[in-house]
């Protein structure tokens, strides 16, 4: 049966992969620097020592210069957006030059266009910038690369069309690529998403499991005791579920307990964390609420559960439950806050709001 994983926004995509960009770009940017020297050489063995070297010499000094100002950015902590946006501009000025070199070369000469077929793939799978700006830049040189073709000499038509082939061939496989390795991002890093999910989820109701609940109780302790704040946690203990299960058959207990899952949910405030704390017990956390509060919660919780029977397999079950309840107190630390709400808890004997009262007294 296939996976479902959550999508994942390009948003999310670009700030997980922000780091590994950053410094793919830094590489991107050095490889230049030192690829200008033998660039340089190249030039010179077409051209000659001449104006046109000399002139192309400074263009090349531009695009070093241009990536040592951007690797220096680099270095102090800045908004990938603004090194995307320079890594772009930047690829522009690098692509303009090597399009001068293009048109400054002997007629005859072919050598040139290797490199622009090796341009026109690696600019699509290493370039750390956006997509869109990637297809900007590869159908452009593609385009101008194309045109400069037309004037050169060459051996026959055959050949013309060979290095046509090869250019296009080049641009198509460099996008295809890119785009590969795009989607395997979004793959790695949805699966990535869902793994955190299940490590903190309850797989059969959905809601936070004990493990997240206890890191977020613990963080929401120390908060609360900063700012002197009331803080109350809820215990609640579903009644019955084995005698469920051997009256209306397997299974049964499983889709009470999510039903009684959404029902808490509704029952509980939004900012309230409700989590499965064991195998029929719910636990609720209650920031910022007092024993009177957490009362009326816990009260308006056991109604919800208990008013309507669940509906299964065309039978309807009645669903009851107890509640334990612990205020923070200002020496309390964790265990000692779930400790007195689970001896409450073991205290009640049944699910009424009378019960729940009696629990008060102990709390």
């Amino acid at each position: 049966m296939a996976t479902s994983y959550p999508e994942v926004t390009d948003a999310e995509l670009r700030a997980q992969y922000q780091k590994p960009d950053q410094a793919q770009a830094q590489k991107i940017l050095r490889f230049m620097v030192y690829a200008s020297i033998p660039l340089l050489y190249v030039d010179f063995i077409l051209l000659g020592l001449g104006t046109p070297f000399f002139a192309l010499s400074l263009l090349r000094a531009v695009v070093i210069g241009y990536a040592c100002w951007i690797l220096s950015k680099c270095a102090y902590p800045a908004q990938f957006a603004h090194l995307e946006r320079q890594l772009f501009f930047w690829s522009i000025v690098v692509l303009s030059v090597q399009l001068v070199s293009d048109f400054l070369a002997p007629l005859t000469y072919f050598g040139h266009f290797l490199i622009d077929a090796w341009v026109c793939v690696l600019i699509s799978i290493v370039l750390p910038i956006r997509s869109a700006y990637i297809k900007r830049l590869v159908f452009s040189y593609l385009f101008v690369v194309i045109v400069l073709c037309l004037t050169k000499i060459f051996p026959s038509t055959t050949y013309q069309a060979i290095i046509f082939a090869v250019l296009l061939l080049s641009a198509y496989t460099g996008q295809a690529v890119g785009a590969s390795l795009h989607k395997f991002r979004l793959k790695l890093l949805s699966a990535e998403f869902e793994l955190q999910r299940k490590e903190i989820t309850d797989p059969l109701t959905g809601i936070a499991n004990r493990r997240e609940f206890l890191r977020i109780v613990e963080s929401e302790m120390l908060r609360h005791l900063r700012l002197a704040k009331p803080m109350s946690v809820l215990i609640f203990d579903i009644e019955g579920l084995k005698q469920i299960n051997l009256q209306y058959g397997a299974g049964t207990a499983d889709l009470v307990l999510v039903e009684v899952s959404k029902r808490m949910q509704r029952a509980t405030r939004n900012y309230d964390c409700l989590a499965r704390y064991g195998t029929e017990e719910f636990v609720v956390l209650l920031p910022e609420a007092e024993a009177e509060i957490a009362s009326k919660v816990a009260s308006r919780a056991l109604n919800t559960i208990g008013a309507i029977p669940v509906p299964v397999s065309g039978k309807e079950v009645r669903v009851s439950a107890k509640v334990g309840i612990a205020t923070m107190q200002e020496a309390d630390s964790l265990e000692s806050m779930l400790k007195r709400a689970e001896d409450d808890l073991q205290r009640l004997s049944s699910p009424t709001v009378s019960s729940l009262q009696h629990s008060m007294a102990y709390a």
